[in-house]
């Protein structure tokens, strides 16, 4: 028995061990590079660790999500042949080898050497001990003899390191991600991406960079190029400037395409693209060649989700001419960019083209609440009660928030801007920071703080920034609007203090723009991974990515991943399944998320989607919302039209019936703003029944009228 014993153990440590003695001074230079910053090797070490805490391992630190426990059963040996060999092992013994072994510095410079890092070498570790104790009689026989024979030594430094072989061979079953790391990390190396755009870097492109405040005509002479140009491209941020600029080449003259996700307007027709195309950033072509590019609120290249478009079109557009059009605070990040691209870039600087002043005095009560007013809050239950007050104090009040559709936000704006509308008081979200023309003469900030998610996913109120302040407050007093100076006050004098605060600081510097990874890169990643879910990739992906943090950061892509788990479950093939995750739909809806869900599964056995079957999903026929939550599951019925929408440009096949559902919708956003027209008079009467004369706007709504009254 003693000379199997020895056989299985030169063996075994001859062909692995080896891996650790090598060149030891080049694994210590290694160990210093990577652990920079990082936990010691050595860490305390106590009993009851070597025992599996279920609690504690669902923190969802990567090194837990991306562990795949399933490895685990191929490892261990049901006949106990080390036991045949050796005898059973002292637990106690063991425990104390297993102590030793997890506090070795040499351990961890080896694992570090050969690239596992934090947190993944402390959770292989744990993992490694559990699985040591958890299976002491069951272990695979070469590992049983070696810890057998450590045991005999009395844990001798160099006989516990025997176990290392071991140890990385586990970790790389528990990880697969660690065997092809080399191979990934070149996947993932995101240090030269202006290298991605072959076509670009290939023309001598200009940059001008329009910078200045809200209201400063920036955007006005950049378009100006645009239009006077033989063909051009705009890239908006939202789809309302999208179409806002479309209308407005059309009004001059000037043949042009719409793009949005949602929506396709060819001038000459889908088989003859016009010269000029007016899109949303995210669907702008990087392959096709334009004279003039313009891309505006270029500032955006800093969102943790969206800031991946801007730099895409910053780094990758064919256009010879390119004017930027944003905040002040862009422009050394664009400088330092275009440095590595190899562009020239002019800086064209602009003030506002009237003032913009704080007013004397705080609002102290709605009453004093004026025409021309525009009250700012962050919650659509807000915005309602602050409509409640104004009806009853006599005020005909329009609404604009982030969740209702385009046509009525513009229908809203509209009913505000004309002076013939009796309506003279607006009560908004930041949604108006961007995308809408407001002929504004105060703005009234009756919140500053806002509920939004930090690094952790907690929830928490905080101050609105200051970029964000000063593009709100830039809204009064628009040039053309008639008024001289635009007007910004607070809610309260404390409020007042705070948002002058605010307000007066310095726009500080853009520091990084986002980069989002490609479904080629994904793929990629999946073929050395292809029992990872994608939300399992993407997280390998960002925590192995390397980029430039002098200038690029890796894009969040939360809202990305919570949309791959919904549909993990599905059979889709890779890129479909990339498709998918960029749907414009919000997870924090269950009912969303659910027909998302159905989208998926339809998609995957092959069931066309039409019309009819999208309106059985969404209590239709529809009537006037009598409540907010009405309103919102309206709203939210929208949201599901757009995302049939958007799906219907990539899977026609499947989602076959868009005309009918383009039609739909539009019924559906006349319901919605004669509902957001009633609601805030039935909420201030304090009743849920409709008016008993309607304007004839809503689908089957007297018939449903009649039927409620029967009841």
């Amino acid at each position: 028995m003693s000379h199997i014993r020895t056989f299985l153990r030169a063996n075994y440590t001859f062909c692995a061990y080896k891996r650790f003695l090598i060149d030891k001074n080049l694994r210590l230079t290694c160990f210093i590079l990577k652990l920079q910053g990082q936990s010691q090797c050595k860490r305390n070490f106590n009993t009851s660790s070597l025992w599996r805490n279920k609690e504690s391992r669902k923190s969802g630190n990567i090194a837990d999500i991306l562990v795949k426990e399933s490895s685990l059963e191929t490892l261990v040996d049901p006949t106990g042949a080390g036991i045949d060999m050796t005898g059973k092992l002292d637990r106690i013994l063991v425990a104390n080898i297993m102590r030793q072994f997890q506090q070795r510095e040499e351990v961890c410079k080896a694992a570090t050497s050969e690239g596992l890092l934090e947190p993944f070498y402390s959770k292989a570790m744990d993992r490694f001990v559990e699985f040591v104790m958890d299976n002491i009689d069951r272990l695979p026989a070469q590992l049983h003899v070696i810890i057998y024979d450590i045991t005999k030594a009395e844990g001798k430094g160099k006989s516990i390191d025997d176990l290392y072989p071991y140890f990385i061979d586990f970790a790389k079953k528990i990880y697969p991600q660690f065997e092809f790391q080399k191979d990934l990390q070149l996947i993932c190396d995101l240090t030269q991406p202006a290298n991605w755009y072959a076509e670009a870097r290939r023309m001598k492109r200009k940059m001008i960079f329009h910078c200045g405040p809200t209201n400063s005509g920036k955007t006005y002479h950049a378009l100006k190029a645009f239009m006077a140009a033989k063909s051009g491209v705009y890239c908006g941020p939202l789809r309302l400037l999208a179409v806002e600029v479309f209308n407005k080449c059309l009004e001059n003259n000037v043949p042009c395409d719409l793009i949005t996700g949602e929506e396709r307007r060819h001038h000459f027709g889908p088989d003859r693209p016009a010269a000029h195309v007016s899109c949303t950033v995210e669907m702008t072509s990087t392959t096709t060649e334009y004279d003039v590019a313009v891309i505006d609120e270029i500032q955006m290249l800093r969102d943790m989700e969206r800031g991946g478009a801007w730099t895409r079109v910053l780094l990758g557009l064919c256009a010879r001419e390119i004017h930027l059009c944003g905040e002040e605070a862009a422009v050394n990040l664009v400088k330092r960019i275009v440095n590595t691209t190899g562009d020239t870039l002019e800086v064209r600087k602009y003030e506002r083209l009237n003032r913009l002043r704080f007013d004397n005095n705080p609002l102290m009560s709605l009453k004093e609440v004026t025409a021309g007013d525009c009250i700012v809050c962050f919650s659509k239950r807000t915005i309602y009660k602050v409509c409640i007050e104004l009806e009853k104090l006599g005020h005909n009040v329009a609404v604009i928030y982030g969740s209702l559709p385009p046509a009525t936000k513009l229908a809203q704006a509209q009913k505000f801007n004309d002076p013939k509308d009796p309506c003279k008081v607006l009560v908004a979200t930041d949604a108006i920071g961007m995308g809408i023309n407001l002929k504004i003469k105060r703005i009234i900030f009756l919140e500053i703080q806002k509920l939004t998610r930090d690094e952790n996913g907690d929830l928490n109120y905080s101050f609105i920034p200051t970029h964000q302040a000063k593009q709100i407050a830039g809204r009064a007093g628009r040039f053309g609007s008639g008024e001289n100076v635009g007007l910004v006050t607070a809610h309260t004098e404390k409020k007042m203090i705070e948002l002058k605060e605010i307000i007066q600081q310095d726009l500080e510097d853009i520091q990084a723009a986002g980069l989002l990874p490609t479904v080629e890169q994904l793929e990629q990643f999946y073929f050395y991974l292809p029992n990872f879910s994608m939300r399992d990739i993407l997280g390998i992906f960002q925590y192995m990515s390397t980029v430039n943090s002098d200038m690029y950061f890796l894009c969040g892509l939360e809202n990305f991943k919570e949309l791959a788990t919904l549909i993990d479950h599905i059979d889709l093939p890779l890129r479909v399944r990339y498709q998918f995750c960029l749907a414009p739909v919000s997870v924090k809806s269950p009912f969303l998320s659910t027909l998302f869900t159905k989208f998926a599964r339809s998609y995957s056995n092959g069931t066309p989607i039409d019309c009819k079957w999208l309106l059985l999903q969404t209590d239709y026929p529809w009537i006037l919302p009598k409540t907010i939550k009405s309103l919102a599951k309206l709203e939210e019925v929208h949201e599901i039209m757009d995302m049939y929408l958007w799906l219907s440009f990539r899977f026609e096949e499947i989602f076959c019936d868009r005309e009918s559902v383009r039609g739909v919708q539009k019924q559906l956003e006349e319901v919605i703003e004669e509902g957001v027209e009633k609601l805030g008079v039935l909420l201030a009467q304090g009743t849920n029944n409709p008016p008993a004369k309607g304007k004839g706007k809503i689908i089957a709504a007297k018939k449903s009228i009649r039927r409620a009254k029967g009841k």
